[in-house]
């Protein structure tokens, strides 16, 4: 850039204005009367300096009208992509006269050297000498104003704008001193929220289309959503005052979403719990992938389906979230007899789908009786097919090359191992499943249309059975953590020292020889779990052997319990075979057996995530040694075949788009979706709770008991660090990272779940009563409230 005093000022209308530097706000306007949209009588002043004017000044002023204007900063790099500075320059209005004009104009230059604009500049900005042009513009005797975003810039949804109007001039709406009318469109220019100040709207319907329509327009010709300014005069033409792109968007949040026929039935129920919230695009291609083609492969051995393909089938991608197609899933129903539409969705979502129907074009009856026979025989193979991958397992291990070709090469082989884990642990699900469905319906016996009462009675007397399970990898954890808290525990000093310590500090404890037994017992618990953790089947979550303070966090919580001197250790109720009758007495030690075999092969599936989750790191670190990504965690913002593509030829726009990515997550986290959609999966729309006047919500029992306490409403696991001895959890999902408190809460209460999910296998194995599927309770009940959880009857009720 040239030297700001190397030429003097000079003016261009903004018809005039070409490939000249002249600041944001003033290109965008110029697009804007390119595009034939209305925009004020303007001209701006190119390298604008203090008290020197351009010749021509009083002219360019005459020309647009001699009257009030506002004057506003424009300048380069000003307004842009990566960094708007708005409101860090000046902008005055109302400026009438040739004097003010120039007092206004040295207002302007002088802000470029502004104390908050410099820093700004140098935190968000890489503009190293910069520059101020001046907008001159004619205002607007405004009825109304206001800003416009194409895209909101809160959600970060790409198919939202956002209009927000004030009566008058729009300094009130940008200073924050008058609450505007609020406005949501959708994709069709449809309003899909409106929030008045009044009982009378700002805006007619035809105002806001030609708001809409004049916004379309100028995000299809500038390539960016736009944060734009306009005004509307007293005889109710628009005009529009500004357009600068909108800064920290993100990419389109249902960016890599999966086409689905609009009859599809799609679910967040079960996948939600093992991948609770939105996953980066390494996890989908990966991890996703891995899913469909474990599925497609249990379809390929008894339903009927031809081979293996790359189509979407059974997993299905929105917004960043996964989900389960039903549908697709339902199609094994066509060639088996076991599945219907009811079965599926008791099963996947705890509850009848209504909108899930059949299929019409099902086979005949002895081939569905066959298809049934060899889904028995798919189930019954799990043992061996079991043993045979776990003895194949513990040779599997990466080759780490510090050349990027070789490494992407390495990691691709390896790839397979993760499709293979999921056909294996997909085997052993399907036969707990149906030994728990076995249990379930020799426990319900003839009582063929129990009541309400009774069914809950029912599915709380088959949870109590399974619980009778021992040595389930999930549980054994729990328990060597306990262990080890126990053993810290036994010297009151050394646990009230351990329990102050930072968790960082406290795993450095556990490391040194200062800790004894405790640190040994510590080191093989992460040698044996250490792959477990947090969202452990995302490839960019790190699990406890690379984060062992998320594991100690836990251990403090239960030490504090343990010096209340009131912890009791919970106590698995043991099942006494002999009271029960002959079939539960056969069929019980082989639904313990496959409730076992399941949390194997789970953790065998997390551990093949976790080796190449690593591998994946490790390729990060190579690809920003070699200057193609700006940090290691980017990685996971690229799919696999964008991965291999870039290892393979340099891509910097590909690169860039990680940032992007990166920024859209923390935006898909924000949202929230219905348990069931049909077709494609729209985002809920932002409505107020209402409280429930009976203070009742129904769920799933899952694991029988009845207890009243605290609750503790934690969606993170930050917040489940606060748990206290005998509080109940109040949970929107809970994986295998939430395990560890397990042992100090009363009851598990959570939004989502089923019986065979995670948090209600452990509460069974631990004699927690727990209740899955309440769907609100964590906007419901608050921490502090007190509550009782009946899972006899499945029901949580906030008490007085």
């Amino acid at each position: 850039m040239s030297d700001s005093n190397s030429f003097g000022p000079i003016t261009l209308s903004l018809g005039e204005i070409g490939d000249e530097a002249v600041g944001g706000k003033a290109a965008g306007l110029a697009k804007l009367i390119r595009l034939g949209l209305d925009v004020p009588a303007a001209f701006v002043i190119v390298n604008a300096q203090q008290n020197s004017f351009p010749a021509d000044l009083d002219q360019r002023y005459a020309h647009i009208g001699q009257a009030k204007v506002a004057v506003r900063s424009s300048a380069i790099g000003e307004d842009g992509v990566a960094a708007s500075f708005a409101g860090q320059y000046e902008t005055i209005l109302n400026v009438e006269g040739v004097d003010q004009l120039r007092s206004a104009i040295n207002a302007c230059v002088a802000s470029l050297h502004s104390v908050h604009a410099q820093q700004y500049s140098q935190e968000q900005s890489d503009v190293e000498s910069p520059q101020m042009c001046v907008v001159v513009q004619a205002m607007v005797d405004a009825a109304s104003a206001g800003v416009l975003f194409s895209a909101d810039p809160v959600s970060g949804r790409h198919d939202r704008m956002v209009i927000d109007a004030v009566a008058g001039l729009g300094e009130s709406l940008v200073s924050g001193e008058q609450t505007p009318d609020h406005y949501e469109l959708n994709l069709a220019n449809a309003i899909v929220r409106q929030d008045l100040t009044t009982a009378t709207a700002i805006l007619t319907d035809t105002q806001i289309a030609a708001l809409a329509r004049g916004a379309r327009a100028a995000v299809k010709a500038h390539g960016d959503h736009l944060d734009m300014e306009w005004a509307i005069d007293q005889s109710g033409q628009l005009h529009w005052l500004q357009a600068r792109p909108i800064t920290t968007l993100g990419c389109d949040l249902n960016d890599g979403y999966t086409p689905i026929a609009a009859t599809d039935v799609i679910t967040r129920c079960n996948v939600g719990e093992m991948m609770p919230g939105p996953v980066c695009p390494l996890t989908f291609s990966t991890q996703g992938r891995a899913i469909e083609h474990g599925m497609q492969h249990m379809h390929l051995s008894y339903a009927g389906r031809p081979r293996i393909t790359d189509e979407w089938t059974q997993i299905n991608l929105f917004y960043g979230h996964m989900f389960i197609n039903l549908t697709g899933g339902l199609e094994s129903s066509r060639f088996v007899s076991l599945t219907n539409a009811e079965v599926m969705g008791q099963t996947m979502c705890g509850m009848v789908i209504p909108e899930l129907k059949e299929p019409v074009n099902k086979k005949s009856l002895p081939r569905r009786w066959w298809g049934s026979w060899k889904f028995v025989q798919y189930c019954l193979r799990a043992t061996k097919v079991i043993a045979e991958f776990d003895s194949r397992f513990q040779h599997f291990h990466i080759d780490y090359s510090d050349d990027i070709a070789s490494m992407i090469e390495e990691m691709e082989a390896k790839f397979r191992w993760l499709l293979e884990a999921d056909e294996v642990h997909l085997r052993s699900s399907a036969y707990s499943g149906l030994m728990e469905g076995i249990i379930q319906g020799v426990v319900t016996g003839k009582n063929k249309n129990p009541s309400d009462v009774e069914a809950a009675a029912l599915q709380a007397e088959a949870a109590r059975l399974l619980a009778g399970a021992t040595g389930v990898e999930s549980a054994v954890m729990v328990e060597q953590l306990d262990a080890i808290v126990d053993q810290i525990a036994k010297n009151q000093d050394e646990a009230a020292n351990f329990r102050q310590l930072s968790p960082a500090q406290a795993v450095q404890w556990l490391h040194s020889t200062a800790s004894g037994d405790s640190g040994t017992a510590f080191t093989a618990f992460l040698k044996r779990h250490g792959h477990r953790g947090y969202r452990e089947l995302c490839v960019r979550e790190k699990a406890w052997r690379d984060e062992p303070a998320e594991v100690v966090i836990t251990m403090q919580a239960s030490i504090a319990a343990r010096l209340t001197g009131s912890y009791s250790p919970r106590k698995n109720q043991e099942i006494d075979l002999s009271s029960l009758n002959s079939a539960l007495t056969w069929l019980l030690p082989h639904a313990h057996k496959a409730i076992r075999q399941r949390e194997q092969t789970k953790s065998m599936l997390v551990d093949a995530t976790y080796r190449l989750k690593c591998g994946y790191r490790h390729l990060g670190k190579l690809l920003v040694a070699a200057g193609l990504l700006d940090d290691e965690d980017l990685v996971f913002f690229l799919s696999r075949e964008e991965l291999s593509a870039i290892c393979r030829a340099p891509n910097p726009e590909l690169a860039e788009v990680t940032k992007n990515r990166r920024r859209t997550l923390e935006f898909q986290e924000k949202l929230e979706f219905e348990d069931v959609h049909v077709g494609f999966a729209e985002p809920s729309e932002y409505q107020p709770l209402e409280a429930s006047s009976e203070n009742e919500l129904i769920g799933r029992p899952v694991s029988r008991g009845v207890v009243e306490g605290i609750a503790r409403v934690a969606v993170t696991l930050e917040e489940a660090s606060h748990l206290q001895l005998g509080e109940i959890l109040v949970s929107h999902i809970t994986d295998v990272g939430w395990t560890p408190y397990f042992s100090l809460i009363g009851g598990l209460a959570t939004d989502v779940g089923s019986a065979v999910s995670h948090g209600a296998v452990i509460a069974r194995e631990y004699g927690l009563p727990a209740i899955v599927n309440l769907r609100v309770a964590t906007r419901v009940i608050k921490t502090g409230d007190r509550v009782r959880l009946d899972a006899d009857k499945g029901i949580l009720t906030k008490l007085d």
